[in-house]
């Protein structure tokens, strides 16, 4: 089957692809939501940007595809063969990968929110910056695996084998289960939490919508163009701290310390600032009284 016959029929209302041979076709930004391609060769396909959200690839032959971008929300990919395939910045959210091979694939900075990779292999995958919330990795194979920045709250990674894998920078939270042998903290991933204390790390970039850094000391830390909104920072100590390009709007800055720290260029919309009071209400509150006096 060509990539022109596969979508005629889609189009018509197929769905069922069980089987069908498409390696190395070009499929990119095509819509194949739900479609069914279990066992079928996808070897080298371009898939770029396709939507395959509820899809089915089970036990499908995908080495070496191309599915960057590509959303696969929800989609079914237990059993599949992605060796070598680019999953770089695709939506794997609540995805099924049990038992699927992902050794040497790209995920970097891949959504796999609750995503099952229950006994997955993931040796030497390129995992870095991605969103492991909430996902299930028991007795998955993480040996030589690059996690750094990886977001692990919530994560389920008991049993995992871990032989050389790369956890610098990578961010959980209490919630976050590690197998008994490995010590986080010793491995280079950083806590999130209220009261921790992370000085001087660097933390550029990270994605901490609503986090709870109550009492935390990031004092000196870099947190430069950092997503912060509505974040609780009550208490905490971020003296000289830079937050250059920051996100803080919505987030509550009572009462901690922020001498020394470099907001040039944040977003303060609606922040609380240390004194209890919103940023630039003093100011918009002056405006107002201008205006009625007027």
């Amino acid at each position: 089957m060509n990539p022109d016959e596969l979508l005629k029929k889609y189009a018509a209302g197929e769905r069922d692809f069980c089987l069908v041979n498409l390696s190395g076709a070009n499929l990119k930004h095509t819509s194949l939501r739900g479609a069914d391609f279990t066992q079928a060769n996808l070897s080298q396909v371009n898939l770029w940007q396709a939507n395959l959200s509820r899809a089915s690839f089970g036990i499908a032959d995908l080495r070496q595809a191309d599915l960057e971008g590509a959303n696969l929300q929800g989609a079914d990919l237990s059993g599949a063969d992605l060796i070598g395939a680019n999953l770089s910045g695709a939506n794997l959210n609540f995805a099924g990968l049990t038992a699927a091979d992902l050794s040497q694939a790209n995920l970097m900075i891949a959504g796999l929110i609750g995503a099952d990779l229950n006994g997955a292999n993931l040796c030497e995958a390129n995992l870095i910056g991605a969103n492991l919330r909430g996902a299930n990795l028991i007795g998955a194979n993480l040996s030589q695996a690059n996690l750094s920045g990886a977001y692990l709250y919530e994560a389920d990674l008991r049993e995992v084998y871990f032989d050389q894998v790369n956890l610098k920078r990578s961010l959980y939270n209490e919630k976050t289960q590690f197998p008994k042998r490995l010590d986080p903290v010793e491995a280079g991933a950083y806590l999130i939490a209220p009261n921790v204390c992370l000085p001087g790390i660097n933390l550029s970039g990270v994605y901490l919508p609503g986090v709870n850094l109550e009492g935390a000391d990031l004092s000196g830390s870099d947190l430069s163009h950092s997503e912060l909104i509505w974040a609780n920072l009550s208490k905490a100590n971020l003296s000289g701290a830079n937050l250059t390009g920051a996100n803080l709007s919505g987030a509550n800055l009572t009462g901690a310390n922020i001498n020394g720290v470099n907001l040039k260029g944040a977003n303060l919309s609606g922040t609380t600032m240390p004194n209890g009071n919103l940023h630039n209400y003093q100011k918009v509150r002056r405006q107002k009284r201008g205006k009625d006096a007027s």
